[in-house]
Parts: structure tokens; C-alpha cells; sequence
């Protein structure tokens, strides 16, 4: 072998030696990552508080995607949650009496948090508001961790402009979080189902149905949508009302794809957990399980296949028109994936994006990251938005006034309000679209002074990790101080819709609507 052959070779066995080591220290590396990871997230757990019996124990009669046939009705799965809070009553009353904390507990019957007593019905449980007349029916979905309740001022509202309304408890939510940690998407979306085949044997056959969905309940409603416009024998949505649709959600979500290899590995029962609260909330979990997030995470990925789907089939021209609420700043929905993933695909002409900005009074404009901005602003000035963007800010940064600036066809207007932001409030919040601020629980100081659990006015100041509950609770805001324009616009909205469909509407000043 030549001299020259020799050192070919060598350098070659240095490239392969060089090649081996790198592949080599990346696995390793990767692995102790993963380990690394993997430990984190179990010491983490360790160190949640102790689980309860409504963290270990659901009711075994939850409804479950596998009892949905052509012969089960909605009546059927009425009775089914009944079987469920009868099952739930017997926990309270017998395997987690010795659990009871001593204050605050939705599971405690003498707490100020039962359910069944802070209000005149317990709304963690479906409610149906049937019409003498309907003009037409409407189906509210829930968010995640929620209940029924988070939509019964919308709900109520809608019944008074002549719809019949079924407030649908979706399968998991509103007995205890166990229940959540043992739900799936496709339970989720079979109830949906159900619940509409429900509706439209409600209302005459000739009235258009619509969808309204909060948060979670929002991609819901977006998939059913989908599901009705690739099987014609559903009930076909009309109009969908949509308030901080979980659609377009933070990238960090996709995390909660590793948890069932996480609870595998680690074989302990509290990594199930994100996070374990008093459960002080008569109407939402305050504890976390990470199952929740996982389905809710799949059933965004479906909707945002299913309308990439559509869009490459040419079909998103026969998509229902989409009102939605939304605030700009949002922990849970990023506002410009909003737009891409669905606004920007939708027919034009019908659908509304109402956006909140921040409150930016000038004093407040050095405590506010405007990081939001480089997202949404290029998305939003563009002249040719297919939907009717309207935008509620600030009339200028010496005023806590506000006003609408609506871009319609590439023409914009702006509307005093006679509206302002509280002097306290800085920004809406993911949880506060559809809550009004007269809500006896989640409402203003005024508002829930009478019930005696003041969630959306509590304010207590001390050192922080001392509370049992999440300081970020205490901060965020729970009721939209703007809800009567916000349940005005969306009336207003489906009126212009569906008015070729639905009859003029009755007197607003009609009685409360009779509950089933």
C-alpha cells in the first residue's frame, strides 16, 4: 500500500471514529436528558399535596364514547349523569367523609362551596331551557375542568331571545376531577353528538341550530362542525358563537404527550396530577389532572387537521360562519395561531373575530409586556382579512375609556362605547369572556358580596407559596367587564346571520325560562 493509500485510510478511520463519538455522546446526552426530564417531572409530583377520594374515585356510570348507538337518546344520557351525581352523593356521604377538610369543599354539605346549596340549582349539571316557540336551538359547551355553569348567562340570554338551550355537561366535569383524569376526547365528542340529535328533535325542523363553546367547548363545537359537514345524516350547525376557543393553543401543550409514558415509568399515582388544590370552586376543579390536558391537546390537533383537511378539499366555503370572543392576551390560546388555524380559512363575508386589547392607560404601559404585539399586530392590519375583525381598546393612553374599531372589507370605523376599563383591571383573561360581572360567584365585589364565596373579588395580600391555592388565581381576572356589549354583539351577530332562517324574537322582558 502506497504512502499516499495509507494516509487516505487513516483519515478515513478518523472520520468514522469522529462520526461514532458524536452519534454516541447525542444518544447520550439525549438520554440524560430524557432522564433528566423524566426525574424532574417525578420529583415534582412527590411533592403535590396528599390525593383524596375525589382525586382516586369517579362515578362508574360516566357516560363513555362506547355507549353512543342510534337508540341511545338524549334522554338516555340525562339519566346516565343522574346515575353519576346519585354515585357522586353516595362519596360524600359515605367513602370520603373522613377525607372532609374542615373549610372550604365543594364535597363538604355544610361548606358555603356545595353545589347544591350556594345557588338555587346546581349547575355543574346539564340544563335544558325549552321554548313554547323556539326560533330556533342552541347547544353550550363548556371548557375544560368547568361545568355548565360558565355558560348560563349566554345561556339564559339566548332563551330569552327565543331559543331553545341545552347547557350540555360534558362527560368527566362537574362531579370531580377523578372523572377528568379518566375521560377521552372521543367521550367528549360523542356527547356532542347525542346532545344535538337532542336539540334538533326540540325544535321545529325548518330552525337553525347553533353552536356555542367556551374554551375546550370551543374546539368542540369546531369539531362537530367538521363532523357534520362529512356525514350529512347529523344535525347541520347553522351559526357557531365561540368564547377563547382552546384552537391554536400554546406549543408547551404538546408536553402533555409524554405523560402516559411519564406515569408508566414512574408507576406513581400522582404524576397523573399537574396540580392538586382544595377543591373550593362550586362549579370548576381546582385540581388539575394531566389526562385532561392531554385529551384536550388531541382534540385540538383533530380540529386543526380536520379544517387543514377541509381547506385542501375546497370545502371550507360551506363552513358555518364563527363569531368569537377573544382577548389579546390569552395563557392558553395564542391569538395569531387562532387566526391561521381557522379565521383565515373561513368563508368570507359572515364570521367576526371581537378582540380585547389591553387596558393601555399610560401608567400602565411600563407593568405590561407588549411582546403579544409582534404576533398579532401584522396579522390584524392587513387590508385583505376575510372576517370582520372588531377591536376594543383604549379611545388613547389618557383615558380609561374605550371604544370599537371595526375593519370590515378593508374600510375601518371607530365607535365611542360610553364603556371604560375598572382603574383595577388590566387585561381580560382566558377564563373571563362569557362571565358577566354581576355573577354571584365569579363577579365583582358588589356582585358576590350576598353568596359568601367571593372567587372573582378575592383579594388577599402575603407572602407568596404560603396559600393552598395558586397565587396566579388571586390575579386572574374571572368575569368580563364588558359582558353585556360582549352578550349584545353576539345577538346581534346571530341575528344578522340567521335572519333569512329565524323568526323575529320574542319581548327580552319575557319570564325566567323554565329548566328541565
Amino acid at each position: 500500500m502506497s504512502k499516499r493509500s495509507e494516509s487516505e485510510a487513516r483519515r478515513r478511520s478518523r472520520i468514522v471514529r469522529l462520526i461514532s463519538f458524536l452519534v454516541v455522546n447525542s444518544i447520550f446526552t439525549a438520554v440524560l436528558v430524557v432522564v433528566a426530564f423524566f426525574y424532574g417531572w417525578s420529583s415534582v409530583s412527590r411533592n403535590l399535596p396528599d390525593l383524596r377520594g375525589w382525586h382516586l374515585d369517579a362515578p362508574p356510570s360516566e357516560f363513555r364514547a362506547r355507549d353512543e348507538s342510534r337508540r341511545f337518546t338524549f334522554a338516555d344520557l340525562l339519566a346516565r349523569e343522574d346515575r353519576a351525581f346519585a354515585e357522586l352523593a353516595a362519596f360524600i356521604r359515605e367513602d370520603w367523609t373522613d377525607e372532609q377538610p374542615s373549610g372550604l369543599s365543594r364535597y363538604r354539605p355544610d361548606s358555603v362551596s356545595n353545589p347544591d346549596a350556594i345557588l338555587p340549582r346546581n349547575w355543574n349539571r346539564t340544563f335544558v331551557f325549552e321554548h313554547d316557540a323556539p326560533i330556533g336551538g342552541a347547544l353550550l359547551l363548556h371548557g375544560l375542568s368547568d361545568s355548565p355553569y360558565s355558560l348560563r348567562a349566554i345561556g339564559e340570554r339566548l332563551h330569552k331571545e327565543g331559543y331553545t338551550v341545552i347547557g350540555l355537561r360534558i362527560p368527566g366535569h362537574g362531579t370531580c376531577p377523578a372523572a377528568l383524569a379518566e375521560a377521552r376526547w372521543q367521550d367528549w365528542a360523542a356527547a356532542v353528538r347525542i346532545a344535538m340529535r337532542g336539540l334538533r328533535d326540540k325544535v321545529p325542523s325548518s330552525s337553525p341550530l347553533v353552536l356555542v363553546g367556551f374554551s375546550n367547548g370551543g374546539a368542540l363545537a369546531v369539531d362537530y362542525a367538521i363532523s357534520a359537514m362529512d356525514d350529512p345524516a347529523l344535525p347541520q350547525p347553522a351559526a357557531i358563537t365561540l368564547f377563547a376557543p382552546m384552537i391554536g393553543i400554546t406549543a408547551l401543550a404538546e408536553i402533555t404527550a409524554l405523560y402516559p409514558v411519564a406515569a408508566r415509568i414512574s408507576g406513581q399515582e400522582k404524576i397523573a396530577w399537574s396540580r392538586i388544590q382544595p377543591e373550593i370552586e362550586p362549579f370548576r376543579y381546582s385540581s388539575w389532572p394531566t389526562n385532561g390536558s392531554l385529551q384536550a391537546w388531541r382534540m385540538t390537533q383533530r380540529v386543526e387537521r380536520g379544517l387543514a383537511r377541509l381547506q385542501r378539499e375546497a370545502r371550507m366555503d360551506r363552513f358555518p360562519p364563527v363569531y368569537t370572543v377573544q382577548s389579546v392576551v390569552d395563557a392558553t390560546v395564542q391569538v395569531p395561531r387562532l387566526i391561521e388555524r381557522l379565521f383565515d380559512r373561513l368563508p368570507p363575508g359572515k364570521s367576526e373575530l371581537l378582540l380585547f386589547d389591553v387596558n393601555r392607560k399610560a401608567w400602565l404601559e411600563e407593568l405590561i409586556s407588549f411582546d403579544f404585539e409582534q404576533g398579532v399586530r401584522p396579522r390584524l392590519s392587513r387590508p385583505d382579512l376575510p372576517f370582520t375583525l372588531s377591536f376594543v381598546t383604549n379611545v388613547d393612553e389618557n383615558s380609561l375609556e374605550v371604544e370599537l374599531r371595526t375593519r370590515r372589507a378593508g374600510e375601518l370605523t371607530r365607535e365611542p362605547l360610553g364603556l371604560a376599563w375598572p382603574d383595577e383591571i388590566f387585561s381580560m383573561s382566558h377564563a373571563s369572556p362569557p362571565i358577566p360581572a354581576d355573577d354571584p360567584i365569579l363577579g365583582t365585589a358588589a356582585a358576590t358580596e350576598g353568596v359568601g364565596l367571593p372567587l372573582g373579588s378575592l383579594s388577599l395580600r402575603g407572602e407568596s407559596g404560603v396559600l393552598a391555592i395558586a397565587d396566579a388565581s388571586l390575579v386572574r381576572l374571572r368575569h368580563n367587564p364588558f359582558y353585556e356589549f360582549t352578550e349584545d354583539r353576539v345577538i346581534e351577530w346571530l341575528r344578522r346571520t340567521l335572519q333569512p332562517a329565524a323568526p323575529a324574537p320574542p319581548n327580552p322582558a319575557d319570564p325566567p325560562p323554565p329548566a328541565n
